[in-house]
């Protein structure tokens, strides 16, 4: 029988946790207080926006959200990331990242990923500013500590989607199958953006090479220790693939099976299905804003799947205000 995850469950269950260490925090004097800038254009942005100064409410957390335009002068933009990155009372910042093709609709010659990078690389880090307010993990120092495996040990987060995803797969493992680990199976990523994709990979990668002996901290990144020789008898290995190789796995006539963890987000819908699945598989859809995987066919195939909506989304939400606490109380600790 196949699991169908429900992501606004565990979500609730975590907000209950969330909420207990924000009091704490806020009986010590710190209050998380989040600034967010998102695009006016992109109506999904503003969405998310939405909900999540919603869930940050219900948690004790202040988010801050500022609109500007495609059209916005960058200076402008980074004018006001330097000013957040420089206030002691904000302690983390999110730019909600927009679609590259609506962007593009406003700025046809324009380069998306300099101007993206141009916006991100004004986000407070330890390296610029002695303080890590990165909260959605997406900075360039801070991608560059998760390849390099230095980032807990320099105080900084994953991606909110990349965490909700290893919160999935930790509470698949406690509450289904505690014989599990993704660190002990074949895992296929696909999907190359710096949301998840590659951050993922890399966190994963690491893992895998050191044996997966981490410290048990930032909750859902890691599991339990598992030894070198474990993951050798399994065979163990992380892939990342983009559309590309993912259609050159199909035309090989590879299919999908010689994976038992696969994680997809591309947004291109249905693009997974059964068919192409080993059996008892585990499948987390992050496709957006439709789901990537087949939901139907793959039912009574696979043990685990994550729906759109309902799955993955409800936990990116939460990982990020578990992130914005993780980082007021790396600050305090320093």
């Amino acid at each position: 029988m196949t699991l169908i995850f429900n992501g606004e469950q565990l979500a609730k269950a975590k907000a209950v946790k969330l909420r207990a260490k924000v009091a704490k925090l806020k009986e010590q004097g710190r209050v998380p207080k989040i600034v967010a800038v998102f695009f006016k254009e992109d109506a999904a942005s503003a969405l998310y926006t939405t909900l999540k100064q919603q869930v940050a409410a219900d948690l004790g957390i202040m988010y801050q959200a500022r609109a500007f335009s495609f059209a916005s002068e960058v200076g402008e933009i980074q004018e006001y990331l330097d000013e957040c990155s420089d206030d002691p009372s904000v302690t983390g910042i999110i730019i909600q990242k927009p679609w590259t093709a609506k962007w593009q609709q406003v700025n046809p010659s324009g380069d998306f990923a300099q101007w993206w990078t141009s916006l991100v690389s004004h986000i407070a880090t330890k390296s610029s500013h002695g303080v890590n307010k990165d909260v959605d993990g997406l900075a360039p120092a801070t991608l560059v500590s998760i390849k390099q495996g230095a980032w807990m040990q320099e105080g900084m987060v994953l991606p909110a989607t990349a965490r909700a995803v290893l919160a999935i797969l930790k509470d698949y493992r406690e509450r289904f199958d505690q014989e599990f680990s993704y660190l002990t199976e074949k895992v296929l990523l696909v999907g190359q953006s710096d949301l998840l994709g590659r951050p993922l990979y890399w966190h994963i990668k690491k893992l895998m090479e050191r044996g997966a002996t981490v410290p048990v901290a930032f909750g859902e990144a890691c599991q339990i220790a598992v030894s070198e020789a474990q993951a050798s008898e399994k065979k163990c290995e992380v892939k990342l693939v983009g559309r590309q190789g993912f259609r050159e796995l199909i035309e090989q006539k590879k299919s999908l099976s010689d994976f038992r963890v696969i994680i997809s987000a591309t947004g291109q819908k249905n693009i997974i299905t059964g068919d192409l699945l080993a059996p008892h598989s585990i499948v987390i859809d992050v496709g957006e804003p439709q789901g990537d995987v087949d939901l139907p066919s793959c039912l009574n195939k696979v043990d685990f799947i994550t729906p759109v909506p309902g799955g993955v989304g409800p936990m990116t939400v939460i990982s990020l205000m578990a992130n914005a606490v993780d980082l007021l109380k790396d600050s305090i600790e320093q």
